[in-house]
C-alpha cells in the first residue's frame, strides 16, 4: 500500500480546477472528502449516497495546494446578487440581497442573507434557472467581497459571508 496521501480537487463545469468544487485526498483505495460544512476530512464508504468522482472531474494537487484549499472556506462558496425581477435590474435598482451556493459531496446548500441577519436555505438558484417559473428572480454572480459590499450595505453588517 502507498502511504503517501494524494491529493485531487473536483471541478465539473462550471466549476474549474483553480475554483474547484470539492476536494478530496486518497492513500492508495482509501478515499475521503472534505466536508464544506464542518470542514473536516470524511469517507465516502460510510455512506451509500457518496462516491469517489469520475477520474475525468480530479484535477491533482499538491499537500501545500490541498491546505491552502481547505483553510480558505470563500473559495468553495459561489454568490449572486439578488434582484426580485429581471426588470428591477434593467431598471438599475439594487440588489435586495445575497444567495449563495456551498456545494459539498454530501449535499448542495443554496442560502438567502435574510431580513433577520441570518443566512436560510433558499430557492433562488432553482427559481432562476427553472423554466417553469412564472416569476423568477434574477441574479448575477458576484465574488465574495462584492457579496460583502452589498450585505454591509442593505443589512448594515460586516463579517456575514464568513463560514
Amino acid at each position: 500500500m502507498n502511504d503517501r496521501l494524494e491529493y485531487f480537487v473536483e471541478a465539473a463545469p462550471p466549476y474549474t480546477a483553480d475554483r474547484p468544487e470539492s476536494l478530496w485526498r486518497r492513500l492508495g483505495d482509501h478515499w475521503e472528502y472534505l466536508s464544506l460544512f464542518d470542514w473536516r476530512w470524511h469517507r465516502p464508504d460510510r455512506t451509500k449516497f457518496i462516491k469517489p468522482p469520475r477520474s475525468e472531474v480530479l484535477y491533482p494537487v499538491t499537500a501545500e495546494r490541498a491546505a491552502e484549499l481547505a483553510a480558505d472556506h470563500q473559495v468553495w462558496v459561489r454568490y449572486w446578487a439578488y434582484y426580485s425581477s429581471v426588470y428591477r435590474w434593467r431598471a438599475g435598482d439594487p440588489p435586495t440581497t445575497v444567495i449563495r451556493r456551498r456545494n459539498s459531496p454530501e449535499c448542495q446548500l443554496d442560502e438567502g442573507f435574510m431580513r433577520d441577519n441570518k443566512w436560510h436555505e433558499d430557492s433562488a438558484i432553482d427559481d432562476f434557472w427553472d423554466p417553469h417559473t412564472s416569476n423568477p428572480p434574477h441574479l448575477i454572480e458576484i465574488n465574495a467581497d462584492e457579496a460583502e459590499v452589498i450585505i454591509r450595505e442593505r443589512r448594515g453588517i460586516s463579517g456575514a459571508i464568513n463560514l
